[in-house]
């Protein structure tokens, strides 16, 4: 399996990566989901993905992502700030980064 991590997953080049990786779950899984702002639409790509960690840079929007998941997905950790997007872009899972 190749691991891959999307930085802003929430705009158009991250949505059609999705499209992609959605289309070969045999290759591909997900380790990680970043976005700036767009709690819903992580929010919406979490569930359906399935990302082992969820990224906010926006450290106050993270918190409401955080509660959310927590019921619905609680094997997704959400993390919060730049540089936690810099951490999950360097994860040892992550053999791609898109960006």
């Amino acid at each position: 399996m190749i691991g891959v991590t999307v930085l802003g997953s929430t705009g158009s080049i991250g949505t059609s990566t999705l499209d992609v990786l959605q289309r070969h779950p045999d290759r591909f899984s997900l380790v990680a989901l970043t976005a700036n702002r767009d709690v819903d639409r992580l929010y919406e790509q979490c569930l359906q993905h399935r990302p082992r960690y969820a990224v906010l840079a926006d450290e106050g929007r993270a918190a409401q992502l955080r509660e959310r998941l927590r019921v619905a997905l609680p094997g997704t950790e959400v993390l919060s700030g730049i540089s936690a997007v810099a951490e999950v872009a360097a994860a040892p899972q992550a053999d791609y980064v898109m960006a």
